[in-house]
């Protein structure tokens, strides 16, 4: 019965792809991966992933939904896009395996690893998970995103050493810029300040920015850049 029921969720799950714009010329860069659970009746995903872990089959079901959004990304055309997906690594038991699993699934799918992001959620020992990773040859790429599960710590920021750093907090971003790798890039979700336009974010230093729900915000066309 449990095992019916997480097919279900595989089978209904929703997918919002949500661009990622180049600050620089508005251009695409790629889409965040949103899954939507609510056509299976769970809006808590958290409960959802629980339960997985509970009925020893979290890492299956993601596994699952990972080869499923990326299918449908590349029918979209976005197959040459960077593509951002969120893994609680929390519920994983042997993260070696897991990823090597992932890195199956990209190669499979004929994706480049370069245009690969996670968003690694649960991770408190990045020394163990950088072993484990190294041991599996997969070069994807990280983000840190601060939110509430995920505070803005300058010591975990360079423990994750990763290639996108999502903030939300401006004031925050300015004092810890300078101590920050000079290669990591910055990404900013302008819902959580719509006033700031796209220019006063660039000379801020982001990199790239993102609208979660485009339909509530106007996107400024390619000339507020000129």
């Amino acid at each position: 019965m449990v095992q019916f029921y997480f097919k279900r969720i595989i089978e209904k799950i929703k997918f919002n792809f949500v661009p990622v714009y180049d600050i620089q010329d508005n251009s695409i860069y790629g889409y965040k991966i949103i899954k939507d659970f609510t056509a299976v009746g769970f809006d808590d995903k958290e409960i959802m992933y629980q339960l997985a872990f509970e009925e020893d089959i979290f890492e299956t079901l993601i596994l699952k939904i990972l080869e499923k959004s990326y299918q449908l990304a590349i029918e979209k055309g976005y197959g040459n896009k960077k593509l951002f997906f969120t893994i609680r690594l929390n519920y994983i038991l042997d993260w070696g395996l897991f990823l090597e699993r992932v890195h199956t699934i990209a190669h499979a799918l004929k994706l480049s690893e370069e245009d690969l992001f996670f968003d690694i959620k649960g991770v408190k020992d990045w020394e163990k998970f950088y072993c484990e990773a190294d041991n599996c040859n997969f070069n994807f790429k990280k983000i840190y995103k601060e939110d509430k599960n995920t505070p803005l710590n300058l010591n975990n920021i360079n423990a994750c050493n990763p290639e996108l750093l999502e903030l939300k907090d401006i004031d925050a971003f300015l004092v810890i810029r300078e101590f920050l790798n000079e290669n990591i890039k910055f990404i900013f979700k302008r819902n959580n300040n719509p006033d700031l336009t796209i220019e006063e974010l660039k000379k801020l230093g982001f990199d790239y920015y993102y609208v979660n729900n485009s339909s509530k915000m106007k996107i400024e066309e390619d000339s507020e850049n000129n």
